[in-house]
Parts: C-alpha cells; sequence; structure tokens
C-alpha cells in the first residue's frame, strides 16, 4: 500500500522469521545529539515551556486496522504523560480519509493538528493559500528535532515555498514485491530478476497449485482499486515518476510508451486470470488478506509491509513463508520511483482551530518532543517486560500481538524517521529489507514537478484525473483499445491537460535558469 501501515510484529514464517527495528531512512540529518535525546526539554521560552496543566490537544488521524484504536490505547496514554499533553484524536479510516478530510475544512470544525494524507491535493493547495494553515518554516530552527528535518522534503511538501508541515518520514526507494517463498519453491521456480521472470511467478501461482491442494483455487497476484502496483510496473519498464520531462517540457507519465507498456501486462495478466478479476472495485486491504488466506502468492507494496498486516497467515499455513524482491531489470535497466517524495502525508495547523501563535509554540513543541529518543523507541519496540525484552544489550520482539494492539495500533501519530530508537537483533528479512533501501536510493526515479502548483489542476483535476483512470481500467479490462486509450488521453488534454503542462513547464523552466 501507498500509505505507512506501520511496523507490525507477527507469529508468522519469514525466511529466519522477524524481529523489528525499522531504524527508517528517510534521509533526515543527523538525529542522535544530545540536544535531541529523550531527556532533552522542548524551548523553554515562555511560548514553549510546558505547561502546568495538560496541554489540550485536538488531532485528527487515520487508522489500517479493522477496528479504530481504543480510548485508552497503552501508547497514547504514554506519550500523554511524556509530553504533558491531552489529546483527543478522532481517528478515520484510511478508506475514507481524504473524503473526512474535505468535510471537515467545509464545516469548519477542525482539530488542532491535522495529519493531511493528500497535502497536494487542489483542495488542501487552495486552503493553504487562502491562509487556512500556519506557515511554519520560520519556526523549525527553534526545536531540537524539528530543526534536523530533510530540507530536500521540506522543499517537496511546500506550497510557493513555504512550509506548512511537518512531514512524515519515509524511505526513498521503499516499494517491491511480497511473495510467497513457499509457493516459489513448490512451483520450482527462483526469485524473479526480470519482467518476464514476474510474469512467469504470477502464471505459476495462479496454474500449478502452489498451496498443492489440488484445486485450481489461486491468483498469482492480487490488486485493488488504487492499482498499487502499477507505478512499480511503470518504473520496471522505464517510465517517469508521475511526471517526465519530454523535449524540454513536462509531461504526466501516462503520456509515454512505457504507461502502455505496464497497462498491456495488467491487462495480459487480467486476460489469463492470474491476478483477481474484480481489482478494479476491491479496496487495497483486501490484497493483505488475500495472502493470509491463501488466495494469491504475491502482492507490490511497501517492502516494511511484511512486518504489517500478515498476522493471519499462520492460522491459514503454519509452513508460509514470506520473502521479499526489490530490484525488477527492465528495458532501462533496474529502477524503482521514489517513493511520495520521501513522506507519506503532513502534519497541519489551522489558524481557525489554534489562534495564537504562541499556541502553535506549544503545539509545535509537542510535536518536536513527540520525536524524542523515548518516543521513537516507544514506537519501535513498546514497553520492556510486556512488548520487548534486552538480548545482548539491544531490544527484542517477544510478543507481536500485545505491540500490535497496543503500539501498532497508533502508529499512524510518529512521524520521525527513527534515527534515534535504539538498534534491535534483526532477523534476516528485517536486515534484507534494510539493505534494499539503502542500495535503491541511488535507483529511485524522481518527480521533476514535485514541487510545482497548478492552477488548472486545482480547479479541474478530479474530473480530468477520472478521464485517465477510468481508460485505464477499460483498458486493462478489455473494453477499449489502445486506439480509445489515446483517444482518453487527447480528451485530458482538451480538457486541460495542455493548461497542466503549461504552467507546470514554465515553473521548470524557470528552476532550470
Amino acid at each position: 500500500m501507498r500509505e505507512w501501515t506501520g511496523m507490525k510484529r507477527s507469529g508468522w514464517k519469514v525466511i529466519g522469521a522477524v524481529s523489528l527495528s525499522v531504524g527508517l531512512v528517510a534521509g533526515c540529518g543527523s538525529q542522535g545529539s544530545e540536544t535531541a535525546s529523550s531527556s532533552s526539554p522542548i524551548p523553554t521560552s515562555q511560548e514553549t515551556a510546558k505547561p502546568k496543566e495538560p496541554l489540550k490537544l485536538s488531532m485528527m488521524n487515520m487508522y489500517y486496522s479493522a477496528e479504530p484504536p481504543k480510548a485508552d490505547n497503552e501508547a497514547v496514554k504514554m506519550i500523554e504523560a511524556y509530553t504533558g499533553a491531552k489529546l483527543d484524536i478522532t481517528w478515520v479510516p484510511n478508506s475514507a480519509y481524504n473524503d473526512k478530510i474535505n468535510a471537515t475544512i467545509a464545516a469548519g470544525e477542525l482539530p488542532k493538528i491535522m495529519m493531511i494524507a493528500s497535502n497536494k491535493s487542489p483542495g488542501i493547495v487552495n486552503a493553504v493559500q487562502s491562509g487556512m494553515f500556519w506557515e511554519i518554516g520560520p519556526y523549525l530552527k527553534d526545536y531540537p528535532n524539528l530543526s534536523k528535518l530533510n530540507p530536500l522534503v521540506l522543499n517537496n511538501i511546500a506550497v510557493d515555498g513555504k512550509v506548512y508541515g511537518i512531514f512524515r518520514s519515509r524511505p526513498v526507494a521503499r516499494e517491491g514485491v511480497i511473495l510467497r517463498k513457499d509457493w516459489l519453491d513448490a512451483v520450482g521456480l527462483s526469485a524473479p530478476k526480470t519482467i518476464d521472470d514476474f510474469y512467469n511467478v504470477v502464471k505459476a501461482f495462479a496454474t500449478k497449485d502452489p498451496d498443492k491442494n489440488g484445486k485450481d483455487d489461486t491468483f498469482g497476484m492480487y490488486e485493488g482499486r488504487g492499482m498499487n502496483g502499477f507505478q512499480t510496473f511503470l518504473a520496471w519498464y522505464g517510465g517517469p515518476n508521475l511526471y517526465g520531462v519530454q523535449d524540454g517540457k513536462i509531461v504526466p507519465d501516462f503520456m509515454t510508451k512505457e504507461y502502455v507498456d505496464a497497462m498491456k501486462l495488467y491487462k495480459r495478466m487480467y486476460d489469463e486470470k492470474l491476478i483477481n478479476q474484480d481489482f478494479a472495485v476491491v479496496p487495497g486491504t483486501k490484497r493483505q488478506e488475500a495472502i493470509n488466506q491463501g488466495k494469491a502468492g504475491l502482492i507490490i507494496s511497501t517492502l516494511d509491509d511484511v512486518n504489517a498486516g500478515f498476522n493471519d497467515l499462520v492460522k491459514a499455513n503454519p509452513n508460509a513463508v514470506l520473502d521479499v524482491v526489490s530490484r525488477i531489470n527492465g528495458p532501462k535497466g533496474e529502477r524503482l520511483m521514489l517513493y511520495n517524495g520521501g513522506y507519506v502525508g503532513t502534519y497541519m495547523f489551522p489558524k481557525t482551530s489554534v489562534k495564537t501563535e504562541q499556541e502553535l509554540k506549544q503545539i509545535l513543541g509537542f510535536m518536536d518532543k513527540l520525536a524524542d529518543q523515548k518516543m521513537q523507541n516507544l514506537f519501535e519496540w513498546g514497553v520492556e517486560g510486556k512488548h520487548f525484552k534486552i538480548e545482548n544489550g539491544k531490544p527484542a520482539r517477544t510478543d507481536g500481538k500485545a505491540y500490535e494492539t497496543d503500539i501498532n495500533s497508533v502508529y499512524q501519530i510518529r512521524f520521525d524517521d527513527g534515527g534515534m530508537a535504539d538498534a534491535g537483533e534483526d532477523m534476516p528479512i528485517v536486515k534484507k529489507y534494510k539493505q534494499m533501501f539503502k542500495e535503491n536510493t541511488p535507483i529511485a526515479v524522481a518527480n521533476p514537478a514535485e514541487s510545482f502548483q497548478s492552477a488548472t489542476l486545482a480547479e479541474k483535476g478530479s474530473e480530468i484525473t477520472k478521464i485517465v483512470q477510468d481508460a485505464r481500467i477499460k483498458f486493462i479490462m478489455g473494453t477499449i483499445d489502445e486506439a480509445g486509450w489515446n483517444q482518453a488521453v487527447e480528451q485530458w488534454k482538451k480538457s486541460g491537460g495542455d493548461k497542466v503542462i503549461e504552467e507546470y513547464t514554465a515553473q521548470y523552466a524557470k528552476q532550470k535558469k
């Protein structure tokens, strides 16, 4: 999935089993100084000193679990105790989150801290430009942890060159294939290294009875309506990351040959019934359920999701083994998309609920303290004696289910990169994907238009984007051919797309000077 689901622990088998120790590398500066340690106070000015009474903070955030976190969640209580805040959190399911944000803004009843998942959507950009949110860039230097936020990512979240939020840090080259290694062994294949290899694995998982139950009841790959795997396919074929540069112009990815090649791979797998036929309507969370239930052999996802969402797999098959694959060789070599500009969502602060600069500074003090080492260790490991123990001087997971219930269910609160959390006794698969994150950074393809704004997209984005999204589904399902696809692209251009290209290209040319 393209949202961070947290780092969960479970009892299923992976290659050598799994131990949790995220230590995410998202490019932030060093965070190991004493000034940012768990014992450090927040800035001691009058505006940011911890009040005698708890700082009452309302927040909106998302959750990925079946049920929202409980009101007495242990992690939230520990955060409150450490930061001196009293949190009132509105939890919204991830599938409905953007709609809830839009409805909340329209109603004008805003919490003091809003996690904005789609911070570059036209509606949010318009809200920023209309003055709805505080600009916080000038304040960041005054806080030990916030002052170390990656400048590149801050630039990516900026609107008109100004920073209006605190980004939730993510690795830059994060996506790949999560697959059933035991199924791979059962069909006599090795981990895929090329696009053809990948197709052959998907086909074998769907047609060669990988679970050996004598039934034709498996899909090779499972997909949801968000088509999480598409951008990864596009990277394999050599396409751009949402936008690319052609003849000095910024053009969208779907105007490239590589995009059509990626659609054709999807169509081939759909026609041959190698992927679930209802992919266009099922939610993305069903992908993990399909793995858990033994219905599918692989999904395209963020590699660290191997730690998340598969807690029921062992119940379906105690001998199940998961593995991860990142690099697939395509026409232009090995490539991955730079994941969401190095972040997923931002914390933003509405002026209607945060009415004074003094209150803003208090809230920024809370956010800064939320990234202290003690808080990073809480998110990373939980409570010693309950969720982990110390082995050889390092934390080691002891109760994954309790960690998931108590800590990981509220992981979306976290925004730091884990750089100050204690290193644990990583097991092989954790070491494997962490190493992939590091090694894959040089092959990550950036979006050249990441920081650009388009007035036309702000006005017509939903309308014209739907033209392409609908046509992509129709092409894969065979209701239109390539000529029909090209007609849809032309419709996008005539409906405002040409203007988007013009606006982005003007900003690109200005940036290049």
